[in-house]
C-alpha cells in the first residue's frame, strides 16, 4: 500500500480493511489461506492472515471483508484453533443484524466419504449469513475426494472470488502477476561460527516422550504391518493427562531417504547443511516456525530438512506457480507453466496425482530450477510437515504412565507401480526404544454415556479398534454395570485379530467377530454380524436407551452400519421412518462415528 498523504482519495476508499482467517487441524485450511493472502500481496491490499481463535473476535463487525477457511474435523466438528471463535459465533445474545455492514467469502475443506461431509464451513456461512454478513462469492467446498484433491474446488472459487472482489476494491496498482515473485514470507541470517547466541524465551513445547515398545500385531506372512506402539509419559503426567477417546498428536520426521533426495536435488553439501540461521518474518502476520521445531536462537538448515520441510507431500498448484517463477531454465520453465494452466489439469494429475509423485522428486525431476531457488524461498515452497492424529488405544487407569497407539503402516504401488510409504506411519514403525518423539494430547470427539450403567454397543474393524480398547478398559476398571457389546472385524483370525487376548480378561465385554477372508466361499463383515444381532441391538438402542459408536475406514463401513441399524429399526421396531430415527440417535449422542480414509 502506498503511504497515505493525510487526505482520504478516491482510491484509498476503495481499498478494503481485508482480514482472512483460518480455522485449520493439520495445516491445509492454513495452506489455502496463505495462498489467498499471497493473491492479496499481488493486489497491493493491506490484509490480515491469522487463525480463528488468534483473531480478536469483537472487530468483526468493523471489518468491510473478511475471507474464512475451515476444514472440518471428526463428527462435524470445528477445527480446535476455530472453536472460541465459534462459540461466540453462537451466542444469544448476539443481534442478527450485527454484521450487516460485513462482507465476506467462506471455503471448506472436507470429505465427501465422510459422515458429515464440510458440516464446519456449512454452519459458519449460515450462521455468518445470520448475523447479517453479504457473501460475495457462493459457499466454496473442497473434496479431498476430487481426483486434483482441494485444488479442484479451490481454484475455480479462487477466481470468482477476485473477480467480485476486484469489481468491488480496484488495485490501486498493477496487480502483480503469479509468475511474478514476491518477496520471501522470512529474512534468513546466516549466524556466524563465533556468533554468541542469546536465550530465547517461548511458549512450552510438547511432549518429547521416549519409545517404550513397537511390536508388530500382525503375522509375519500377513500383508498388512501394524504396529502397537507404546510410548513413556510418566515424566509428563499433568500435561499428558487424557482420557478414553482422547487423541494423540504425533509430529512425524522425514525419512532419510526423502531428506537424501531432496538435498541431492538442491545441490546442498554437509557443509551447507550444517550452516545455521535465524529467521525474521518480512510481514508481521507472518507466524515463526516453532521454536522446539526450529530453535529461534539458530537452527541448521539439516534441521529444515529432517524437521519441518514435507518432502512427501503431492506438491498442489501454487508449488508449481512459485517453482515456475523462480526458475531460470527456459525448458523447464516452459514445462511448469504448462502444469499451471487450468485447461491442462488432467496433465497436473497424470503427474502428481496418480503416480503420488512427491515434492522431493518433483525438485529432482526440475533439478536445474532445484538448484537455483534461493534458500529463503523454500519457506514458501515448501509446506511444513503436519502433525497426525491417533486414537488413543490405552486406558490412563489400566495403563498408567503410557499411552498406546495402533498404527497401520501406510505402503502401497500406484498405479505406475511406484512403492509409497506413509511419511508418518513409516517414520513411527522405525523407532527403536529409548527414541523420542515430539506429542500432545487432544480432546477425542466421542462423548461417552455419563451413566456407567448405560449399555454401549461398540463398531470397531481394523485399527478403528483402538478408542473401544481404551473405553472397554476404563469401563473393566470403573466396575461399570453396562454392558459393553464390541463388534470387531479383520481378515483372519491368526493373522490380524488384535488385543485377542485382552477382550477375554473382561467380564463386562461381549465380543462379536467377523473374519472377512478366513472362508474364501463367503465374505463376513461386521455389518453381517450386526444384522444377526438385530433383535439384541434394538432391545438396547429402543428399550435401554444404549448408545452405538463406530469407528474406523470411512469408506463403505459406516454407509452400511448405518443402513443396518435402518434395517433393524424396521424389522424389530415397525419404525416407517428410519432415516428421521438414525438422524434423531446422531442427535441426541446415542449414535457416534470417528472415521477417516
Amino acid at each position: 500500500m502506498p503511504e497515505s498523504s493525510g487526505e482520504s482519495t478516491s482510491e484509498d476508499l476503495l481499498q478494503p480493511s481485508l482480514v482472512i482467517l483460518f480455522g485449520s487441524e493439520t495445516g491445509n485450511a492454513q495452506d489455502v489461506a496463505e495462498c489467498l493472502w499471497r493473491d492479496c500481496r499481488r493486489r497491493h491490499f493491506a490484509c490480515r492472515l491469522l487463525s480463528m481463535d488468534d483473531y480478536n473476535v469483537t472487530d468483526l463487525p468493523d471489518e468491510q471483508l473478511i475471507i474464512l477457511i475451515a476444514s472440518t474435523t471428526g463428527q462435524g466438528e470445528e477445527p480446535s484453533n476455530m472453536r472460541s471463535f465459534w462459540r461466540f459465533l453462537l451466542r444469544r445474545s448476539l443481534p442478527l443484524g450485527s454484521l450487516a455492514r460485513v462482507k465476506m467469502a467462506v471455503f471448506g475443506l472436507g470429505d465427501s466419504s465422510y459422515q458429515k461431509y464440510n458440516f464446519a464451513a456449512k454452519k459458519l456461512f449460515r450462521r455468518l449469513a445470520q448475523l447479517g454478513a453479504s457473501a460475495v462469492v457462493p459457499l466454496g467446498l473442497a473434496d479431498d475426494q476430487h481426483d486434483l484433491g482441494v485444488d479442484g474446488a479451490f481454484q475455480p472459487w479462487r477466481e470468482q472470488l477476485w473477480t467480485a472482489v476486484d469489481a468491488l476494491y480496484p488495485a490501486g496498482s498493477t496487480i502483480i502477476s503469479d509468475d511474478e515473485l514476491l518477496p520471501p514470507k522470512f529474512k534468513v541470517e546466516w549466524i556466524d561460527a563465533l556468533t554468541t547466541l542469546k536465550a530465547v524465551q517461548y511458549a512450552p513445547p510438547p511432549c518429547f516422550v521416549p519409545v517404550l515398545e513397537n511390536v508388530r500385531v500382525t503375522s509375519a506372512d500377513h500383508f498388512q504391518d501394524t504396529r502397537l506402539i507404546k510410548f513413556d509419559i510418566s515424566d509428563f503426567e499433568e500435561a499428558m493427562q487424557y482420557h478414553p477417546g482422547d487423541v494423540l498428536m504425533v509430529q512425524p520426521r522425514n525419512l532419510a531417504e526423502s531428506v537424501g533426495l531432496a538435498t541431492e536435488a538442491l545441490g546442498y553439501d554437509d557443509s551447507f547443511l550444517e550452516r545455521r540461521f535465524t529467521l525474521t518474518p518480512t510481514d508481521p502476520n507472518i507466524l515463526l516456525p516453532s521454536n522446539w521445531l526450529l530453535p529461534r536462537s539458530g537452527a541448521t538448515v539439516r534441521q529444515c530438512f529432517e524437521n519441518y520441510f514435507d518432502l512427501q507431500c503431492v506438491p498442489r498448484r501454487s508449488f508449481f506457480v512459485l517453482l515456475a517463477a523462480l526458475s531460470t531454465d527456459e525448458l523447464e520453465k516452459e514445462k511448469l507453466q504448462e502444469l499451471c494452466m487450468a485447461e491442462n489439469q488432467q496433465d497436473m494429475y497424470d503427474y502428481c496425482n496418480r503416480p503420488r509423485r512427491t515434492v522431493a522428486e518433483t525438485l529432482r525431476d526440475f533439478n536445474v530450477t532445484a538448484r537455483s531457488i534461493p534458500f529463503q524461498y523454500l519457506f514458501d515452497l515448501l509446506s511444513p510437515i503436519r502433525p497426525r492424529a491417533f486414537s488413543l488405544a490405552s486406558c490412563p487407569q489400566t495403563h498408567q504412565g503410557e499411552v498406546h497407539i495402533l498404527v497401520a503402516i501406510v505402503e502401497y504401488k500406484t498405479r505406475l507401480s511406484i512403492k509409497r510409504q506413509g511419511l508418518c506411519s513409516t517414520f513411527l514403525s522405525r523407532l527403536n526404544k529409548g527414541e523420542k518423539v515430539w506429542t500432545w494430547m487432544r480432546k477425542g470427539t466421542f462423548r461417552w454415556p455419563e451413566d456407567p450403567s448405560s449399555h454401549v454397543v461398540l463398531v470397531g474393524p481394523g485399527t478403528g479398534v483402538a478408542p473401544f480398547r481404551s473405553f472397554a478398559h476404563f469401563r473393566h476398571s470403573s466396575q461399570a454395570s453396562g454392558q459393553v457389546f464390541l463388534f470387531f472385524g479383520c481378515r483372519y483370525e491368526e493373522k490380524d485379530f488384535y488385543f485377542k487376548t485382552e477382550w477375554m480378561e473382561l467380564p463386562k465385554l461381549t465380543l462379536v467377530t467377523a473374519f472377512s477372508r478366513e472362508d474364501p466361499a463367503e465374505k463376513v463383515y461386521v455389518q453381517h454380524r450386526i444384522e444377526n444381532q438385530g433383535e439384541t441391538i434394538w432391545r438396547l438402542i429402543s428399550e435401554e436407551n444404549g448408545h452405538l459408536f463406530v469407528a474406523g475406514n470411512a469408506d463403505q463401513m459406516p454407509k452400511d452400519v448405518i443402513q443396518c441399524l435402518k434395517n433393524i429399526a424396521a424389522k424389530y421396531g415397525g419404525v416407517t421412518d428410519v432415516d428421521a430415527f438414525v438422524e434423531k440417535l446422531e442427535k441426541s449422542g446415542r449414535l457416534q462415528f470417528e472415521t477417516w480414509s
